[in-house]
C-alpha cells in the first residue's frame, strides 16, 4: 500500500491533466442508471452501445411525437406532453436550450436530456450551386475508430502455447453516412489469443427515407418490436437506479448491428415501407453461430456466447450451426392531437429453422429445429396516462407483459408492470424485462420517480416467482428485490447519491450432502459524493458496503469498496480522468461491481473481490477537431495473493495491468 500512496496524492491534487469533453454528462453514469449491473465481469461495447446509439441519433424536438420523445432517457410522460404543447403553441424550437423557457418542465431534468436531443427544421433558402464533389463532401460523414488493447502480464495459456494468436485485442470500425439517408458500416475484431486480425467481421448498408421506403438494410442487423418478448436486440435498458424510464421498451424496428457480440444478430436483409399511418416490415436472415454438436445425436447440446476462438477446441465450435429466419411486422400509429390520445399497435411473425435440432435434458428445455413466433403489442397514451404491453405465442404457450405509467405531475411518475412467461415458453431472440431467463417466471414490478425538496427519489419493488423446477433449482422458487435511491443537490456545486438495494431469492443449496432450498439475501448501501468545482474540474467519491448471506448454511459475507474519481479539462485539446479503488470482500459472493470510465465505445463492468487496489487513468488528446487519440491504463494489485485468476487465464503473481489505445477520426 505504501507504493500507492504517492499515486493517491498525485491523482487527488494534480492540476496539469485535463478531463473529458463534458463534465456534465457521463456515459458510464448513464449506463449505471439505466442498465442493471451485470453480476459478472465484462469488458465490451454492448452496454455502452445502447447509450451511444441514443447519443449519435438524437431525437428531433421539432418532428418527434409522443413515443419518440419518450425514447429519450430520463424524459417522462409529463415532460413529453409539455414539449408538444409548447411546440404547438409557439412553433418549432430554434435551440434545445429553449427547453428552459418551458416553465412546466423541471429545470433539473433538462441537462440530463439535452445530449439526447437535437433541433432541425426545413430551410426556406435555396441551395447554392456546387459541383458534385462539393455536394457529396458537404453532406457526408465518415467515422473511423481503431483500438488496440493488451494485458501486460503473460497468462499461462500463452506460456504453454495453447493460444494460436497474440495477446492483443484489436477493434476497427468504419461508418460512412451521406445526407442521413445512405449509410454503410464495417467492423472487425480480434480477441486476445485469436490468430486472425479479422476473426469477427460485421457489415451493413442502409438506405432511409426515400419515398414510401423508410428503411432498407442489407447485412447485419437487429429487429426491435413491442416490449421485447419476441424480438429485441441482446442488450437494452433494464432495472436500475432510474425506476420508471428503463422498464418500458422503445423499439427502433430495423437497427443496424454495430456491436461485437459474435452470435446474437441477424445477417441478411430487412426493409420497411410507410403508407400513411401504417408501416410494413419484412426481414430475412441466414446466419451461422457457435455451437457444440453432439456426435451421436447430431443435435445442438449448447451454444457458447463468449466469441472466443483461441484453441483447437474453441475452433471446433466456431459457426457450426446455422439459423434461417424469415418474418414480417406491421404497425399502425395514429396521433389525435386535439384529444390528447395517441395509439400505436402492431403485430409480428417469424419462422426460424436451425441446421440441427436442440438437445434437451429435461421436459422444459428447448427442443426441435423449427419454431414459429407471433405476437401483438400496443402502446396507448391519454394525456398523462400510458398503457403498453405485448402478448407472444410460440406455438405451445403464450407469454405476456403489460404495464401502466402515470405522470401525476412534473414531479411525480408511477409505473407498474405485470409479466407472465410460462415454463414452456422459450424466446429465441427476445430480451423482455425478466429476473432470470425469460421463461418459467411471473413477476410484478412497481416503481416511482418523485422530485421532492430534498432531491429526486427513485424506488422500485419487483416480486417474482418461478412456478416450476428448473435446471439449477429442483423446486418452485421465488423472491423479491427493491431499490431506493436519492439524488440531491444540497449546494450549487455539490451532489449526493444514496442507493439502497435488497434482494431475496430462493435457490438451491447443499447441506449434509443433501440439496435444500435456501434464501439467498444480497444487501448493499452505496453513497456517492460529487463536487463540480468548475466546468473543468469534477471530483467524485464512492463508498459502498454489501452483505451476502444464506442463513440455513450459516453463510454471512461482506464486501466494502471506496473509490475516488478525478476529472479534469484544463486544456482545450487534452482531457483526463482517473480513479483509484480500494476494495475488500470475503469471497466472490460479496464482490463489488461498478461501471468504469473507459475509452469511448467501451463499457467495463469490473467484479472486484478479495483484497486489493485498482487504479486507472484515461487520457484523451484532440490535436484537431476531426481526430482524437485516447489511451487507458489500468492496474489491479492484490497483496495477499500468489496468483490471479485460474486455468488458461491464470497470472503468476499479484499484479494485473492492461493498456488500451484508440484512434477516432471524424470527417
Amino acid at each position: 500500500m505504501k507504493f500507492y500512496l504517492p499515486i493517491i496524492f498525485i491523482l487527488s491534487s494534480s492540476s496539469i491533466f485535463p478531463q473529458w469533453d463534458s463534465l456534465h454528462f457521463d456515459e458510464s453514469e448513464a449506463v449505471e442508471d439505466l442498465i442493471q449491473e451485470q453480476e459478472e465481469e465484462s469488458d465490451n461495447s454492448s452496454a455502452y452501445e445502447v447509450i451511444e446509439e441514443q447519443l449519435n441519433n438524437p431525437v428531433n424536438l421539432n418532428t418527434a411525437e409522443i413515443s419518440g420523445l419518450l425514447s429519450v432517457p430520463y424524459l417522462d410522460l409529463n415532460t413529453a406532453n409539455k414539449i408538444l404543447e409548447y411546440r404547438q403553441k409557439f412553433g418549432p424550437f430554434f435551440s434545445t436550450n429553449e427547453l428552459y423557457s418551458v416553465k412546466e418542465i423541471s429545470p433539473e431534468i433538462i441537462p440530463r436530456i439535452l445530449p439526447f436531443l437535437t433541433v432541425s427544421y426545413e430551410s426556406m433558402e435555396t441551395e447554392k450551386e456546387e459541383d458534385l464533389f462539393g455536394r457529396v463532401a458537404g453532406n457526408s460523414d465518415l467515422n473511423i475508430r481503431s483500438r488496440a488493447a493488451k494485458d501486460l502480464q503473460t497468462r499461462d495459456a500463452y506460456k504453454e502455447n495453447k493460444f494460436e494468436g497474440s495477446g492483443f485485442k484489436y477493434y476497427n470500425r468504419f461508418i460512412g453516412d451521406y445526407q442521413r439517408r445512405y449509410q454503410f458500416g464495417v467492423l472487425t475484431e480480434k480477441d486476445p489469443g485469436e490468430k486472425r486480425f479479422d476473426e469477427f467481421t460485421s457489415f451493413f448498408l442502409s438506405v432511409k427515407d426515400i419515398g414510401v421506403l423508410k428503411n432498407l438494410l442489407i447485412g447485419d442487423y437487429m429487429i426491435e418490436g413491442g416490449q421485447g418478448i419476441t424480438l429485441w436486440s441482446p442488450y437494452g435498458f433494464s432495472k436500475g437506479s432510474e425506476a420508471v424510464f428503463p422498464i418500458k421498451k422503445y423499439g427502433k424496428n430495423i437497427k443496424a448491428y454495430k456491436s461485437t457480440d459474435e452470435n446474437r444478430f441477424f445477417r441478411g436483409a430487412a426493409g420497411e415501407i410507410m403508407l400513411g399511418n401504417f408501416s410494413f416490415t419484412a426481414f430475412y436472415s441466414k446466419n451461422k453461430f457457435d455451437a457444440n454438436i453432439d456426435s451421436s445425436s447430431y443435435s445442438i447440446s449448447s451454444t457458447p456466447l463468449t466469441g472466443f476462438h483461441r484453441t483447437d477446441n474453441e475452433q471446433l465450435k466456431r459457426k457450426k450451426a446455422e439459423e434461417t429466419l424469415i418474418g414480417a411486422k406491421a404497425d399502425y400509429s395514429s396521433d389525435f392531437k386535439t384529444t390528447g390520445i395517441n395509439l400505436n399497435i402492431g403485430a409480428l411473425y417469424f419462422n426460424s429453422k436451425f441446421s440441427y435440432p436442440f438437445m434437451h435434458s429435461s421436459v422444459y428445455d428447448i427442443t426441435g429445429n423449427k419454431f414459429n413466433y407471433s405476437s401483438v403489442y400496443y402502446d396507448f397514451y391519454y394525456h398523462s396516462i400510458n398503457l403498453f404491453g405485448e402478448v407472444s405465442y410460440n406455438g405451445i404457450s403464450a407469454a405476456s407483459i403489460n404495464g401502466l405509467i402515470i405522470s401525476v405531475s412534473k414531479d411525480f411518475s408511477f409505473i407498474t408492470s405485470i409479466r407472465n412467461y410460462p415454463r414452456n415458453y422459450y424466446s429465441l431472440h427476445g430480451a423482455a424485462l425478466a429476473e432470470a431467463s425469460g421463461k418459467n417466471e411471473v413477476g410484478f414490478y412497481s416503481g416511482i420517480r418523485w422530485k421532492t425538496k430534498i432531491g429526486i427519489i427513485n424506488f422500485y419493488y419487483d416480486q417474482f416467482k418461478f412456478p416450476y423446477a428448473g435446471y439449477r433449482v429442483p423446486l418452485p422458487a421465488g423472491g423479491s428485490e427493491f431499490l431506493l435511491s436519492l439524488h440531491s443537490k444540497p449546494l450549487p456545486k455539490f451532489e449526493t447519491k444514496i442507493r439502497i438495494k435488497h434482494e431475496n431469492k430462493e435457490t438451491a443449496g447443499s447441506l449434509d450432502l443433501s440439496k435444500i432450498m435456501v434464501d439467498q439475501i444480497k444487501k448493499s448501501l452505496r453513497l456517492d459524493l460529487i463536487y463540480t468545482a468548475s466546468r473543468k474540474i469534477r471530483i467524485k467519491g464512492r463508498f459502498e458496503i454489501n452483505n451476502f448471506s444464506i442463513e440455513k448454511l450459516s453463510l454471512n459475507e461482506q464486501g466494502i469498496l471506496f473509490f475516488q474519481d478525478l476529472r479534469l479539462s484544463l486544456f482545450a485539446k487534452v482531457t483526463f480522468s482517473s480513479r483509484i479503488i480500494f476494495f475488500k470482500t470475503d469471497s466472490f459472493n460479496s464482490a463489488v461491481y461498478g461501471y468504469e470510465n473507459d475509452l469511448q465505445g467501451i463499457s467495463t463492468n469490473s467484479a472486484l473481490y478479495g483484497e486489493g487496489v485498482k487504479w486507472y487513468f484515461v487520457l484523451k488528446y484532440k490535436p484537431v477537431n476531426s481526430m482524437a487519440v485516447s489511451c487507458k491504463y489500468s492496474e489491479v494489485y492484490k497483496p495477499e495473493e500468489k496468483f490471479l485468476y485460474s486455468g488458461d487465464e491464470k497470472i503468476p503473481g499479484n499484479l494485473d495491468n492492461k493498456l488500451s489505445v484508440q484512434l477516432d477520426f471524424n470527417f
